[in-house]
């Protein structure tokens, strides 16, 4: 598999890597680098930096970087050869390349071999069936109207009624270990014997899952025996190929048709988008049972903006829908509903009514208002006043999700007309709604707030740490360097005043969309009596008195407030807090409570006391 190093350079020199990582996420100048929420790691405020001018992208989090192959190989999970590949098509460039021999050159190249034998196995397992096995997994595939040629195309497969049976063909073939096959998710460890495995999926109808770019990663199975004490599908668990929040079931064969037809209609199974098919609806993808994560959304926004969630009418299918629908909206996308009839799923719906049936129901959508509205009417929730306010807060909870403020206003103009309600009301419920929202994110992070607190004095008042009001008087008074170095580097998790939190989480904002601080506008959207008194009081410097016309209580809460932080300042401000960090974290060591040994506790103190030495230099 021999490519000369000119034709790597050639791809690469082809492929802008902020237009490639552009592809996948969403990416924001900020002076000469370009800023984004990194994707390999719970990441709250942008942290991944990319240089245009090097051609390179680091994570000053997790430490994630490389180049523009290494980023699509490790966002899509894919070998280098397959990043080569995408990338040289994506550019229009030819590649050839003659490989005999399947790629086992590390971990991740084994577990596509793996997987692609094991769809071959299962293929074959369902052709080559004889006798009363054959006439009931062929009875039926023939209710479901499940064809050969449907067979063919998704790699229907079928896994034998035996504890061994793909753990055999792996060994016969002696290409791939016991080992390897079982961190595919193949096969399972038995617990009284670690030595010895046996098959995963046992009497299933196998569906292989592929990447968006036609791999194997996974494989779900659906139940077809009654004493098959299992669920009615199970998948492959988690591995280094499969990830279940970034792969869309029917992605690979439906996103041309995306493309063309602009718009993507989001169901739940397998035998849906196999029964769509069968009838000739193509452009439609399935989050494979699982919740919709923001990932699946980002995926489909590569190939079309406009997103149709088809539901199943029953309970669990509504609560699942309106998950999504939180998802799809903060993604920016445009969303529509479709609702079937009670009772009914896209796989019976097709089959029983057909295809002209089944496009007079997508053009029946609704929107998001329309679908929520129908529901609390159906439920008879909208009789009395409390009722309609709940209603009213569940949609603002929808439109509050949405990033463009545009597409606010047109839905808040909407509700006030259908509803009678003045637009300034909504808007004042919509901006506590975000800040709501925003904060919440935030304290979702993965990174635990430690509970012991170190060398941080409390303020006069006794309410938040001096070192936390602090940060306040930067992002008030910080010129532009100063806020481009704490939107870069300054970390939620450092601060332990919750009522300080919400004041930094409105900053990071304003900074993400605006790049500019407004203090009347936090003021309005946090609507917190303790945090506008927190920012009001450190705002009002009593040095700058003479520079306010007014003694108005908000008039001089303003942009262009005297700034006095440059970035040096801030750099300082951001070693202060990682030194509390160090200091918190070497306490924590000595403490002991992870059971170290002495030695292991010494060296561990000497690194931690090091790194504080380290920024005490500085």
């Amino acid at each position: 598999m021999s490519i000369p190093q000119e034709k790597f350079s050639e791809i690469a020199q082809a492929n802008e890597i902020v237009d490639v990582i552009s592809g996948y996420i969403q990416v924001k100048k900020r002076g000469k680098s370009f800023l984004a929420i990194c994707p390999f790691h719970p990441d709250k405020n942008p942290s991944l930096h990319i240089s245009q001018e090097k051609q390179v992208y680091h994570c000053f989090s997790c430490k994630a970087s490389g180049n523009v192959y290494s980023f699509v190989q490790n966002y899509e999970k894919i070998t280098f050869m397959d990043a080569v590949q995408k990338l040289a098509q994506r550019a229009g460039i030819e590649l050839r390349i003659n490989a005999k021999d399947p790629d086992r050159s590390n971990e991740i190249s084994k577990l596509f071999e793996i997987n692609k034998g094991a769809a071959k196995y299962f293929y074959r397992n369902l052709q080559n069936l004889s006798g009363n096995e054959k006439e009931f997994i062929y009875n039926y595939l023939g209710k479901r109207k499940i064809h050969q040629k449907l067979i063919e195309k998704f790699g229907i497969g079928y896994s034998l009624k035996s504890w061994d049976g793909l753990l055999n063909y792996f060994l016969e073939e002696n290409i791939f270990t016991a080992s390897e096959v079982e961190k595919a998710g193949l096969l399972i460890k038995r617990e009284n014997d670690e030595s010895n495995y046996y098959d995963r999926f046992r009497g299933r109808l196998i569906f292989p899952i592929f990447s968006e770019n036609d791999k194997v990663v996974g494989f779900g199975g659906r139940k077809l025996y009654e004493d098959d004490l299992g669920g009615k599908y199970i998948n492959s668990p988690e591995t280094k190929i499969y990830n279940k929040s970034k792969v869309l079931y029917g992605l690979n064969f439906a996103k041309e048709k995306i493309r063309y037809y602009d718009y993507v209609i989001l169901v739940e199974g397998y035998m849906d988008i196999v029964s769509l098919h069968k009838n000739g609806i193509e452009n439609v993808v399935a989050s494979s049972g699982t919740a919709l994560s923001p990932d699946q959304v980002q995926l489909i926004s590569r190939y079309t903006k406009n997103v149709y969630v088809l539901f199943d009418s029953d309970f669990a299918g509504i609560k699942a829908a309106k998950r999504g629908i939180e998802i799809i909206l903060e993604a920016g996308l445009d969303l529509s509903v479709v609702s079937l009839p009670e009772g009914e799923d896209p796989d019976s719906f097709i089959n029983k009514f057909g295809k002209e049936e089944f496009e007079q129901q997508i053009q029946k959508r609704k929107s998001v208002i329309n679908f929520i509205s129908e529901l609390y009417e159906k439920e008879g929730k909208l009789e009395s006043v409390n009722d309609k306010t709940d209603f009213i807060k569940e949609i603002i909870s929808y439109i509050g999700r949405i990033p463009d403020k545009i597409k606010r206003a047109f839905y808040i103009k909407e509700i006030s007309g259908l509803y009678d309600l003045y637009e300034s009301d909504l808007r004042q419920e919509i901006d506590k709604t975000i800040n709501e929202n925003k904060f919440k994110s935030y304290q979702k992070s993965s990174v635990k707030i430690p509970e012991q607190k170190t060398n941080l004095s409390k303020s006069n008042n006794g309410n938040f740490y001096k070192i936390d009001k602090e940060v306040i008087d930067y992002f008030i008074r910080g010129d532009k360097d100063c806020l481009i170095y704490l939107y870069e580097n300054f970390h939620i998790e450092w601060l332990h005043s919750e009522t300080i939190k919400k004041i930094v989480c409105e900053f990071l904002e304003q900074l993400n969309f605006d790049f500019e601080i407004n203090i009347s506008k936090a003021i309005n959207i946090l609507d917190d009596e303790e945090a506008i008194k927190c920012i009001t009081e450190i705002a009002n410097d009593p040095h700058e008195a003479s520079f306010f016309e007014s003694t108005s209580q908000y008039i001089f809460l303003k942009n262009s407030v005297h700034k006095k932080y440059k970035q040096s300042d801030a750099i300082k401000l951001i070693d202060k807090y990682k030194k509390n960090e160090f200091e918190r974290e070497r306490i924590e060591v000595k403490n002991n409570k992870a059971g170290l040994s002495l030695d292991e506790v010494s060296l561990k103190v000497s690194e931690i006391t090091k790194k504080i030495n380290d920024i005490m230099k500085n």
